[in-house]
């Protein structure tokens, strides 16, 4: 063997280890970006008992945008059938069927884009009966809904939350 073949071939592996590294780089890189932008939705209910108000929230916590696929509502297990904000309409009415309110509710459409650390309102609802039934009967009620949402990353993971397997405050 001469100098010239060991410069040759030491060259050789000296540039496939560069390159096996490059692409493990590369995967790494790609790997920890996935990670880095997951979304990660959650529910949030909370009361304003002076107002009688009761608010229920979607809240993006992750550190990238949740693309929403599917947004569904069930109330003791049963879907809810309808579109758009009407899902939550008839939800709000199996729920309270006797009581009087007043409500604001938003809807997630299919392809919406929930950026990071954004919070939508679902459901705002004001009790307007004389006589209402205590806040952890109102609670328990609510708690008999449950929303569903399949997303997306902007990577193409998927993602599903069900509120009914949620743990919330009491």
């Amino acid at each position: 063997m001469n100098w010239e073949m060991i410069t040759g071939v030491a060259s050789l592996v000296i540039a496939l280890c560069a390159l096996v590294f490059s692409i493990w780089q590369g995967f790494q890189v790609r790997k920890h970006n996935k990670m880095a932008f997951r979304p990660h939705l959650s529910s949030w209910s909370h009361s304003q008992h002076d107002k009688d108000v009761y608010i229920v929230e979607l809240l993006n916590n992750g550190l990238g945008p949740a693309v929403i696929k599917n947004f569904t509502i069930k109330v003791d297990g049963k879907k809810i059938s309808g579109e758009g904000t009407e899902l939550m309409e008839k939800a709000i009415k199996a729920l309270f069927p006797d009581m009087e309110f007043n409500y604001q509710y938003g809807h997630l459409g299919e392809k919406y884009a929930m950026g990071a650390k954004e919070k939508r309102t679902l459901l705002s609802i004001q009790f307007l009966d004389d006589e209402l039934p205590p806040s952890d009967d109102i609670k328990r009620t609510l708690s008999r809904a449950d929303l569903e949402v399949e997303y997306e990353s902007f990577y193409g993971e998927k993602f599903f939350l069900s509120t009914a397997n949620e743990s919330h405050p009491k």
